[in-house]
């Protein structure tokens, strides 16, 4: 299924061209299935890091699904002529996307983030979901010698879902090295995720992030740690944009 698709490319990436009720079916059908799925996100700064990063990169073009996490890409993909129907950001419709596995009887595991992140955030929705099942939670950063413990770990409990937040392109290059032997259905890769829900860092209003600036929300919060990422970051990828149109239109002139 992951094959039928349908995609934009974007920079080399093909990027799922679905709406967040599209993107809820076609996991939770890959989930029953037990595909082993890798699904990925990408917004501006994960386009930059493939830029530069080989592995990261062929990562992201054999994954079963990606999708639009950021609206810089939803809007890339119309100034490239292959637009995409919206943003898909799992912040904004997780707690849907888990009632949606409560109501099918469907498992998740969650790992990443710091110590006690994924447990408060496995919590919390627990609380807010009823008959939502999160089977385990715990820390995502650990010593690669533990990797065969964890991976032991998690298929003992098989779960329909691996939710796997340790920042990219750690957890992608985790997923896609370990996938051969983890029996779960879907391995999706989310980010920061956890610490949202746990509570541990505050989202940007929806206003914001209907306009396309969550960034400057993220931003305003920690403007060291991000502001190369942003204040440089969003004009490389502007610039990346432009220049692929460029050669898209070179080509088509060549073609006539």
């Amino acid at each position: 299924m992951a094959n039928q698709i349908p995609t934009s490319s974007i920079l080399g990436i093909n990027v799922a061209r679905l709406t967040v009720d599209q993107f809820i079916d076609c996991v939770l059908a890959a989930a029953r299935e037990r595909r082993r799925w890798r699904v990925c996100y990408v917004n501006a700064a994960n386009f930059n890091l493939a830029a530069t990063e080989r592995r990261y990169a062929e990562v992201l073009r054999s994954a079963d699904l990606v999708y639009a996490d950021g609206q810089a890409v939803v809007w890339a993909s119309r100034y490239l002529g292959c637009p995409l129907p919206e943003r898909v950001n799992a912040g904004d419709f997780f707690e849907r996307f888990c009632k949606a596995c409560a109501r099918a009887n469907l498992t998740l595991c969650f790992i990443g983030s710091g110590p006690g992140i994924a447990q408060r955030a496995a919590q919390n929705l627990m609380e807010r979901v009823a008959g939502l099942r999160i089977v385990a939670a715990r820390e995502g950063y650990f010593e690669p010698t533990m990797t065969g413990t964890i991976v032991g770990e998690i298929n003992q409990l098989a779960p329909d879902f691996l939710v796997v937040g340790m920042g990219a392109p750690r957890q992608e290059l985790w997923v896609a090295d370990n996938i051969h032997r983890l029996d779960v259905g879907v391995a999706w890769s989310v980010g920061a995720l956890f610490e949202y829900f746990s509570g541990y860092r505050a989202r940007a209003p929806v206003w914001m992030r209907r306009a396309g600036l969550e960034w400057l929300f993220r931003l305003a919060l920690e403007p060291r740690r991000l502001c190369k990422r942003y204040l440089v970051g969003n004009w490389v990828f502007a610039w990346r944009v432009m220049r692929e149109r460029w050669s898209r239109s070179g080509a088509d002139r060549r073609g006539r």
